[in-house]
């Protein structure tokens, strides 16, 4: 297992851009505002992962940069920000940008290549502070001795559901409560052989997507502010890890509704919580979760059934600031993201006619001093 050593010079950032289609699939319109975003992307940032959401036909870009300031440097270059100005007011375009100090992230996967968070930093070793609950907690350093990373809101607050009612013009977030926690979890299949992917299929295929289904619908009752699930874009669509028979014999949930999309090679749910106690709670609380937990742990350790697996897992882990996160919608669906909040006082929006800057903590580096581990 690996984890990431991230610079204590400064933070580091991650751009979640998307568009809807509005559509099935892309109009002729659309696809050249994808093109034309693509062409302005690929290669600025250290590395971009291609998306397409799993329940509402988008392209997501999910893209990393060594610090806020190498994205401003990018998003205020004159052609960057005269796509972005010169959107349409009904696009479908948004961008959820994020920033996390050394001492309020955390990046483990099995993968000796890179994913999510291993873009940003040094790939090192993992130690023994792993494989417990609250072991997130413990590979962060808070501010002081009382600070328990705890957002300021009592409540999580209900979002306004997402419809097929577009909102109309340029929405900028200008607000936001501190201590949301940022969660990805990635999972690929395709490395897969025979005999593991037999063993995930009959152990492990039921259980993983109903966890999926569990954590991306659990809504704000669990703490969840905003899911997406997501797979891996490509013109061709691959299954992955099972192949689903007619009778659904090979899927063995609990007989809930499994969301749509989880038969995809390379999966990731993007997750914002309210705080990092909401998403520990669900971890320990959902029986099918644990249930994974411990099967994987055993099945997946020396010793176990499949130790020499070839599946690649990762799993990035932030908490922000409210200064940290930056929002912006531009014709999108009501209830898209963030702006499902713009009516509550801790999410404060604008709207605005043309594209604006970035807020002032993208300026300056911010150095951290994270506890070594």
């Amino acid at each position: 297992m690996l984890r990431s050593r991230f610079p204590t010079a400064h933070h580091f950032t991650v751009s979640i851009f998307g568009c809807q289609y509005h559509a099935n699939s892309p109009n002729a319109t659309k696809q050249q505002l994808i093109n034309g975003f693509e062409s302005l992307i690929k290669g600025a940032a250290l590395h971009v992962e291609e998306l397409e959401q799993n329940n509402l036909p988008s392209k997501v870009w999910m893209s990393y940069w060594p610090s806020p300031q190498a994205f401003k440097s990018w998003w205020e270059t004159a052609e960057t920000a005269s796509f972005w100005d010169s959107l349409p007011n009904d696009a479908g375009f948004w961008r959820e940008t994020v920033s996390f100090p050394a001492t309020r992230a955390m990046y483990e996967s099995n993968g000796e290549n890179p994913s999510g968070f291993g873009h940003c930093g040094e790939l090192l070793g993992l130690n023994g502070k792993t494989g417990y609950w609250g072991a997130y907690r413990s590979r962060m350093t808070p501010a002081t001795p009382d600070d328990k990373f705890s957002s300021p809101l009592s409540t999580t607050p209900e979002p306004r559901p997402l419809t097929d009612k577009i909102r109309h013009g340029r929405v900028r977030m200008t607000q936001f409560p501190d201590n949301i926690c940022f969660v990805v979890e990635g999972q690929d299949y395709s490395a897969m052989k025979e005999k593991e992917r037999t063993y995930w299929n009959e152990n492990f295929d039921g259980l993983t997507k109903q966890w999926i289904t569990n954590v991306v619908t659990s809504g704000p009752s669990q703490g969840m502010l905003s899911a997406r699930a997501c797979h891996s874009f490509a013109g061709d669509k691959t299954l992955g890890a099972t192949n689903i028979k007619a009778n659904g014999s090979s899927l063995k949930t609990d007989g809930s509704t499994i969301f749509p999309g989880l038969d995809y090679v390379r999966q990731v749910q993007v997750l914002f919580w309210l705080d990092l106690a909401k998403m520990e709670h669900m971890g320990r609380w959902d029986k099918v979760h644990v249930k994974l937990r411990r099967r994987f742990m055993e099945t997946y350790a020396p010793g176990g059934a499949v130790e020499d697996g070839d599946l690649l897992l990762w799993v990035d882990v932030g908490v922000l600031k409210g200064n940290e996160v930056d929002a912006e919608y531009v014709g999108c669906y009501d209830g898209t993201g963030f702006l499902a909040y713009d009516d509550h006082p801790e999410f404060a929006s604008k709207i605005d006619d043309s594209a604006v800057g970035l807020p002032a903590f993208f300026d300056e580096p911010i150095a951290s001093e994270p506890i070594e581990w």
